[in-house]
């Protein structure tokens, strides 16, 4: 079968011919339909540094998946031929209690595998095998949107992260002021980003986004389009905001740049709390003021907190927050995917993201089904 690897060492991702894969008594094989690029690809690509599994010399990329099930086996009866199906992309140890209870995105071991990313092949081929347990059934009418669904998990997990520790500083039912609608700042807008921007909408959130985008850009004008206020980190202050108006309770950051992520905390309002779910990659040194940022930490009460993928109960909802967001704002999801291609058409967005792009996806509707 077809898959999109990368080797170790390797400068560049290449499609080759891989061997079928066994589907073992409890699993599933499920056909690729669509697989989302996203930039952890891209890093491992530009690093040359890939986990594989062992024994291989490759990993196949891919951890944004949507697919059908083709075949069951004994042992399962979750999952029937022809459900549609987004898989999640943490693996537990098997060990912990978070593994155990179905949280392997809070493994205490640091034991799991990741599928495209640590030691586990990703969805980036004709087929794939997987565990009823890994995989969340997609309803029919959302096979367009599905692949977004690990994109959204991580804002979705990210959120509920956020608002867990907000609850301590919610008092008679409001925060601030009773009736007040807070602020939140998303910093960036790819998939992560706008995904998230919209889920804190649906929490009645007054929502600004944080980019580098020009009044007019493709990207900046989808947002605004949504009502949102847009601050360009080029020219914008978001200071002056914070000095006005007492900062952000809530900070998303989808960046994943380290030099930007640390500024962020300078927005943060008395009791709020920033959410990080960047990952970078390679050392980055860079000096900050720690003496404030410390003492605005404990002086105001703040919490800065990470937030890795998702467990299976968050792609459940994401799925439902697909179908809510399809209905409410139809323009901006018929956006977000920016780009299809053919495998065999793999060199193109793998080489470099366009400006326009929010998220591109590898079709494999037309590879060969051997």
């Amino acid at each position: 079968m077809q898959a999109i690897l990368l080797r170790s060492g390797a400068k560049q991702v290449e499609l080759a011919d891989v061997p079928d894969p066994a589907c073992r008594n409890g699993q599933v094989l499920i056909q690729a339909l669509e697989t989302g690029i996203c930039g952890t690809d891209r890093e491992m690509i530009q690093r040359r540094i890939v986990d594989v599994p062992p024994g291989q010399d490759y990993l196949v990329l891919g951890h944004e998946g949507l697919g059908r099930v083709v075949e069951t086996s004994a042992g399962q009866d979750a999952l029937k031929v022809g459900d549609l199906v987004v898989p999640i992309v943490r693996r537990g140890c098997g060990r912990c209690n978070a593994c155990k209870t179905g949280h392997v995105d809070y493994c205490y071991t640091g034991r799991y595998t990741e599928r495209g990313i640590h030691k586990q092949d990703g969805f980036f081929s004709t087929y794939y095998a997987d565990w009823p347990r890994y995989l969340v059934k997609v309803p029919p009418e959302l096979e367009d949107l599905a692949v977004l669904a690990e994109p959204l998990s991580v804002t979705v997990k990210a959120s509920q992260t956020a608002l867990s520790l907000l609850r301590r500083v919610k008092f008679g039912g409001s925060y601030s002021q009773p009736g007040k609608r807070e602020r939140a700042l998303v910093a960036g807008h790819g998939a992560i980003g706008i995904l998230g921007t919209l889920l804190l909408l649906e929490k009645d959130f007054e929502v600004f986004v944080l980019g580098r985008r020009k009044s007019g850009d493709f990207q900046r004008s989808l947002i605004e389009q949504l009502g949102v206020t847009y601050l360009d980190a080029t020219t914008d202050q978001p200071t002056d905001l914070v000095a006005r108006e007492g900062g952000f309770l809530l900070i998303l950051e989808a960046t994943g740049l380290s030099e930007i992520t640390f500024q962020l905390a300078n927005y943060l309002g008395r009791n709020g709390t920033m959410v990080l779910t960047g990952v970078p990659r390679g050392p980055k040194t860079f000096q900050i003021d720690g003496n404030t940022l410390m003492a605005n930490i404990v002086r105001t009460n703040q919490a800065i907190v990470g937030s890795v993928n998702a467990c299976a109960g968050c792609f459940s909802k994401a799925l439902e927050y697909l179908a809510v967001f399809r209905q409410k704002y139809p323009q901006m999801m018929s956006k977000i995917i920016t780009a299809r291609y053919e495998p065999e058409q793999f060199e193109k967005p793998f080489a470099q993201k366009a400006r326009d792009d929010i998220k591109v996806v590898i079709d494999f509707r037309t590879a060969p089904k051997e």
